[in-house]
């Protein structure tokens, strides 16, 4: 367990260095050019989660380093609460409902999804070969539903259902969640190391491009904030059920 300890520590300090990064980049441009918190919000929402990959790179016996990382970006999104040492980041990120729940609870629920995903595949070792599978969903997480909002708010035009989503709206969940699920599965099969890739590109990349549908399905019928948990949880079993359907017979 001694090998490579040196490097996987530096590996999980880039992570954290990168996240706060992110963060701090978020609430200085958004100070700087005088933006509401909805700004910083979507920086922080759109980047810091790639954090996350840095277990691509772990050495297999110290991937469970993926949980500490996630563990620990989950408390300091709960310190953030208005009664938090970090209510300064409140002040920056929160919307009306998260004011009027004295907490970020999109944000919140992120950070768990983020957490439980990348803890579960991480820490058991049968599974860590197929990270690959929530990194790509986690992805179209990241980049679809912390786009799609900047879209829907300024061309969306065509509006649906209960939680007033747009046709706009939906359809770059649809487009940045395949590409961030495919740039996803992509880092991993070029430069991971530990990943099981399916070496037919073709399939993958339809695996990806249908989840992509069902994320953005998913992300249309469900509450605000409430989205951080559905398209991560449904989108990852999906891909899952759909990869054992492809690349594998029963």
């Amino acid at each position: 367990m001694s090998d490579g300890i040196i490097e996987n520590l530096l590996l999980m300090a880039g992570s954290f260095a990168y996240g706060f990064l992110v963060i701090g980049i978020g609430v200085t441009i958004q100070k700087r050019l005088k933006k509401d918190a909805s700004f910083t919000r979507k920086v922080i929402h759109i980047f810091v989660g790639f954090c996350s990959f840095v277990t691509f790179w772990f050495s297999p016996g110290f991937a469970w380093l993926s949980a500490i990382i996630g563990s620990c970006f989950t408390f300091l999104v709960y310190l953030t609460r208005p009664a938090g040492p970090l209510h300064v980041m409140f002040d920056a990120m929160a919307r009306d409902g998260d004011v009027d729940a004295s907490a970020l609870k999109g944000p919140l629920y992120y950070a768990i999804m983020l957490t439980i995903l990348t803890s579960i595949f991480a820490i058991v070792p049968s599974l860590l070969a197929l990270y690959w599978i929530p990194a790509s969903c986690l992805a179209m997480m990241f980049l679809g539903d912390g786009i799609a909002p900047i879209i829907g708010k300024r061309w969306g035009r065509h509006r649906y259902g209960k939680y007033n989503r747009s046709v706009e709206g939906s359809m770059i969940v649809f487009a940045m969640g395949f590409l961030g699920g495919l740039f996803a599965v992509l880092l991993g099969w070029l430069t991971s190391a530990t990943q099981s890739i399916p070496a037919n590109l073709a399939m993958v990349i339809m695996l990806v491009f249908i989840v992509s549908g069902i994320n953005a399905c998913v992300e249309a019928i469900s509450p605000g904030g409430y989205d951080n948990i559905t398209c991560p949880c449904i989108s990852t079993v999906s891909m899952i059920l759909l990869y054992l359907m492809l690349f594998h017979s029963f």
